[in-house]
């Protein structure tokens, strides 16, 4: 399930959890631990039901003596009554969530979705062995779906222990983590860093930054933003492109006019173009938002160091030229925005 934010998100929570019999919610102390017990209940009963499903293809595969289809669907069944074990003996202690101290806002908006992320974890489910019922009954292939419900199980798993570490520490976890273990299976997959926003906190090989700003260029496959950075002796920008597997690059503006269509030298650095294109950009900050203009862009990497990245936008005369240095994914780590605490 994508973490989301707003009122989509909101009605969407609100949908699920509305379905789990007297839950309230945990905005109060005395109601957090039986709406915990309350979503855990619901949800361990949702998938023992769907486990039965697949024992049931496993006991018909083994009186049919189709041997060679039980391993995968038998790994499905094992996998997923863990998890059913796992969401009905989860226990925590009185610190936390659970406790008596102030709360971090924060750490309760996210145990929502990771409820939201469980309960969606059933309909998540249910293609696959539904996938897997209907190969049992042609005849057909047991080990893609079989597998396909495995792979949803364990991301089930990644939001339990996510969850789990929110409900015993009290505070919310790093976004990137949020993304990516509530990120929908068939979603296209993006780049944690894409989904900065302004007041976020990031630290980049060890340096501390603040997100000022944003540019952000929509351009189908291609699209990227430009965060500005503070924190720094000198303006940087993050290049975070939409899909994940892009290239991430911390990049400083650069003087000058922009190359030329057939120069690739910027600030004495020969560069080649990686990806050129146009669409349609807004700068996004604390104090509001642009209109929305078409720009052509360039992304560039250095000749002689490929480690080596530029950008340079052009609105129609007006460009913004930058140049810096790949940076690994590992290498940065998002804090999040400060939460205001409640008692």
């Amino acid at each position: 399930m994508a973490a989301g934010s707003g009122e989509d998100l909101e009605r969407r929570v609100g949908d699920l959890l509305d379905r789990v019999p007297g839950y309230r919610g945990y905005r109060a102390k005395e109601d957090r631990r039986d709406a915990d017990r309350r979503v855990r209940e619901h949800v361990a009963t949702a998938f023992a039901a769907q486990a039965e499903r697949v024992d049931r293809v496993a006991r018909d595969l083994a009186a049919q003596r189709r041997i060679m289809d039980v391993g995968p669907v038998d790994e499905f069944s094992r996998t997923l009554r863990h998890l059913i074990d796992r969401v009905r003996t989860a226990t925590y202690g009185y610190g936390g969530l659970m406790g008596d101290r102030d709360v971090d806002e924060g750490a309760l908006d996210q145990l929502r979705q990771f409820d939201e992320g469980l309960l969606s974890g059933v309909q998540e489910l249910d293609q696959p062995i539904r996938e897997l019922e209907g190969a049992l009954a042609s005849g057909g292939d047991l080990a893609a779906p079989a597998r396909a419900g495995t792979s949803a199980v364990r991301t089930i798993l990644a939001r339990l222990d996510l969850r789990s570490q929110v409900v015993e520490t009290g505070k919310p976890a790093p976004r990137h983590s949020i993304l990516r273990v509530l990120e929908l299976p068939s979603g296209e997959p993006r780049a944690p860093v894409y989904d900065l926003h302004e007041g976020d906190a990031l630290a980049i090989l060890g340096d501390d930054f603040l997100v000022d700003s944003r540019i952000e260029v929509d351009a189908g496959d291609s699209s990227f933003r430009l965060f500005r950075l503070t924190g720094g002796t000198t303006e940087q920008w993050l290049l975070a492109p939409k899909q994940a597997g892009g290239t991430l690059a911390l990049m400083s503006p650069v003087e000058g006019p922009p190359p030329g269509s057939g120069e690739t030298m910027i600030a004495g650095t020969a560069y080649a173009a990686q990806a050129t294109g146009s669409g349609d950009s807004q700068v996004i900050g604390v104090g509001g938002k642009s209109e929305r203009r078409g720009l052509q862009f360039t992304l560039l990497a250095g000749v002689n160091d490929p480690a080596l990245r530029g950008v340079v936008l052009d609105w129609g005369g007006e460009h913004l030229v930058l140049a810096g240095k790949e940076v690994h994914p590992d290498d940065v780590e998002i804090f999040g925005r400060p939460s205001p605490r409640i008692n």
